[in-house]
């Protein structure tokens, strides 16, 4: 009786149960659990940085927009996305690498490769932190950034309308679209008004005059102004069509021909795209007399976006999604087309560098030793950052317009980076596996 031939090489069958059972396994779960913590706890110490150093701007811009301390704090709260994607990467590299030299110099690594399924086995380990890590930065940069912009825009302007609803402070300068709004001390005596011009009061039975709180700079025509004081202005609203009611209790009005109307970036006069003219006042005033009038009482109805122009989620660029980058192209103008197909090549080359991100960190541990232990993992986030820098380059030097052109050269180039850092583990392969530091 004769014994079956021994077959030394397992089956692509037993190797896919082997794998599945290991991946299943207590090991490989503690292995990204241990990947997972340390990832996160380095992800809140990057954006407590982040936050700490933008502190100044977000309360700034928050204060004014007058909003308060739980708009300041959401809005401090949505600011740390926008890092969220390059935090992620670095924080993927340290803990994978710290994990893998834990591994390695635990002499488990060793364990694995004489097993026979070693480099199996440690290859889907760091290619499932690879995919997990590049779809976590997908999601960050291409939805849950562009969300979280909208939504510091729109605490920014809930506080400053509930602003403006319950009174101007005093001393303090209101800029709008074609207005400009300052609420000055109480004149008494009956001054009158900036510039020392006469009104017209028109009534049969004229008051005494009151004191004067409220000055509005207001742009009506490319060289028409009108300068408006009033003593209480109120805003009603709005209601559910975005409708506002503006009050202005004594008011006084002066338009005239403005030498020096509001200019734009450009320093030409701005075209006055917002301006309603109450008094029906539509012709440049360049060769008649100036206007001037007192009413009383004075309503104007008016929408919020006269005031505070807010536009639709999208219409910035940064606050696209990654679905509205891909399938809604921007063909408005050059520029603008441009600007979207570059920010979807840096969020795609972010994803890419959270996927590449564990691969270095297991060079990194190869090139590992009593002589590199310091400054080995400054290296490899080093190598990390300088790819993500030079993808930058390559993105801002071609200028892409469209989705192929934006995605492709960032695919070949980490394509290359990829290749060429697979090729290395492979040479430095027994430094990854044998210990190298010792033990204690």
């Amino acid at each position: 009786m004769t014994a079956a031939p021994l077959d030394a090489s397992p089956t692509p069958a037993g190797l896919r149960a082997s794998l599945r059972n290991f991946l299943g396994g207590d090991y490989a779960r503690g292995f990204f659990r241990r990947v997972a913590s340390q990832a996160l706890a380095v992800i809140i110490l990057i954006e407590a940085i982040f936050l700490a150093e933008h502190f100044t701007w977000v309360f700034r811009d928050a204060v004014r927009h007058e909003a308060d301390l739980s708009g300041i704090a959401l809005v401090l709260a949505c600011t740390s996305t926008e890092i969220f994607d390059l935090a992620l990467a670095i924080a993927i590299l340290m803990a994978a690498y710290v994990a893998l030299l834990r591994m390695r110099e635990n002499r488990e690594l060793l364990v694995l490769f004489a097993s026979g399924l070693g480099p199996l086995q440690l290859g889907a380990l760091v290619l499932i932190v690879a995919l997990a890590g590049q779809l976590v930065s997908t999601a960050g940069s291409g939805i849950a950034d562009p969300l979280s912009r909208y939504a510091q825009r729109s605490i920014l302007f809930s506080s400053e309308l509930r602003s403006l609803k319950k009174g101007v402070a005093k001393n303090e300068f209101y800029y709008f679209p074609s207005y400009v709004a300052y609420a000055m001390d109480h004149v008494t005596g009956g001054a009158l008004p900036p510039g020392g011009l006469a009104v017209i009061d028109a009534r049969t039975n004229p008051k005494p005059k009151s004191d004067r709180t409220l000055f509005v700079y207001q742009q009506i025509g490319p060289h028409t102004s009108r300068v408006v004081t009033a003593a209480q202005a109120r805003l009603d609203g709005p209601d559910r069509r975005g409708r506002i009611v503006l009050n202005l209790n004594d008011f006084t009005s002066h338009t005239f021909a403005d030498a020096h109307p509001l200019a734009n970036e450009t320093g030409t006069p701005a075209k006055c795209v917002h301006c309603v003219d109450a008094l029906k006042v539509v012709e440049p005033l360049k060769d008649g007399p100036p206007i001037s009038m007192k009413v009383r009482d004075m309503s104007q109805l008016m929408m919020v976006d006269q005031l505070l122009p807010f536009g639709a989620r999208g219409s910035n660029t940064v606050e696209q999604t990654l679905f509205e980058q891909l399938f809604v192209p921007d063909y408005q103008t050059k520029d603008s087309r441009a600007a979207q197909m570059r920010l979807l090549a840096e969020r795609f080359s972010r994803s890419l560098l959270s996927f590449l991100a564990p691969l270095i960190a297991l060079l990194g541990v190869g090139l590992t030793n009593r002589l590199t232990n310091w400054f080995a993992l400054p290296l490899s986030c080093l190598a990390l950052m300088s790819v993500n820098l030079f993808c930058e380059w390559i993105i801002t030097t071609a200028a892409p317009l469209s989705v192929a052109a934006a995605l492709l050269p960032v695919l070949l180039l980490y394509g290359a980076v990829a290749f060429i850092v697979f090729n290395l583990i492979v040479w430095r392969h027994n430094d990854v596996v044998r210990p190298q530091l010792g033990r204690s």
